[in-house]
């Protein structure tokens, strides 16, 4: 079977994993120029930075094989299982991508045919589906069954764009998804910080939900910090230059770093954590040759959200034999 999958964040990976084992023809369309989604990964001013997701458990079963592979590809390695003095912070044991957050999810589409910069315009439904792009190339996909991971709000416009409908208790289901925002700082220090490792700290300041160092944590040769501001403040600033808001935040954690932010850009993730979720892994509608996934389906956590993949793909396979 001939399968494509819109969005490339860790869900929409999962899947196409899960069916290319399988032995179907995936591709993997993607707006952006690289996979991984929230799990990304920058190089800036001779720096590695992980900019969106910052670590994933592996508690499930499923997450383990993978993780299991991911690790044996040197695409993944263990990070830490306890913060220094934070005993209230749960022992799991937290995975990175060994050189970046991207690594588990390039590993996931090692069979899958990549469709990147491809901007969705409209899908429609004839014998299968076709996938038609705006601008660009004006490329158009075919397939027999489509895989929808992208947030719920923009499945929402690509089904406004598209004229195509579900029934109404999905549709209110996928209206009622909700995520928080999240404004994010990448930096450049002008020397090693002073976190001590893992390089990472939870709520350092007032207004920043996360601080690390990348060079502590082990990806970054130049000490380059990320910086995640709280759901609040992100909501309140979202269309607020960053310069207005930035600096203030900065110069709150660099005596904790004990190193000066030598440069910085901020990044926007308008779809950050779930609040709100479809009360359900997945959407699978056979007779529409349609599922729908993601961690708006599947929750909060990079696991989940990886789950919600895998099970679609089990669904997917369900109906096929």
């Amino acid at each position: 079977m001939n399968i494509a999958i819109i969005g490339a964040g860790i869900s929409g990976c999962s899947c196409a994993h899960q069916l290319t084992q399988a032995g179907h023809q995936v591709t993997v369309v993607e707006k952006g120029r690289g996979v991984g989604g929230r799990m990304a990964t920058r190089r800036m001013d001779g720096a590695r930075i992980d900019h969106g997701a910052q670590f994933y458990t592996a508690r499930d079963i499923r997450l383990q094989v993978l993780n299991k592979q991911w690790c044996k590809e040197k695409r993944a390695i263990e990070w830490y299982d306890q913060v220094p003095g934070r005993t209230d912070i749960p022992t799991d044991m937290r995975y990175r991508g060994k050189t970046g957050m991207t690594g588990p999810a390039k590993s996931l589409t090692q069979r899958s045919k990549l469709a990147l910069n491809f901007f969705v315009e409209k899908i429609e439904r004839t014998k299968g589906w076709k996938i038609l792009e705006r601008e660009g190339e004006g490329r158009v996909l075919e397939a027999d069954h489509l895989v929808i991971t992208m947030p719920s709000q923009q499945m929402l416009e690509l089904f406004d764009r598209s004229r195509v409908k579900l029934g109404a208790e999905s549709m209110g289901r996928l209206e009622a998804i909700r995520h928080t925002r999240c404004l994010a700082i990448l930096g450049i220090l002008d020397r090693p910080s002073r976190l001590i490792y893992p390089g990472a700290v939870t709520h350092p300041a007032k207004n920043i939900d996360w601080l690390s160092d990348n060079q502590v944590k082990g990806i970054s040769q130049k000490p380059a910090i990320t910086l995640h501001t709280s759901a609040d403040l992100s909501q309140i600033n979202w269309d607020v230059p960053a310069a207005e808001w930035a600096p203030e935040l900065l110069a709150s954690v660099e005596d904790q770093l004990g190193a000066r932010v030598l440069s910085w850009v901020p990044h926007r993730w308008g779809f950050a954590k779930p609040l709100v979720t479809f009360g359900a892994s997945h959407l699978h509608l056979p007779e529409l040759g349609l599922t729908l996934a993601g961690d708006g389906f599947g929750g909060e956590r990079v696991e989940r959200a990886s789950i919600s993949g895998l099970e679609a793909a089990e669904a997917i396979l369900g109906t096929i034999f």
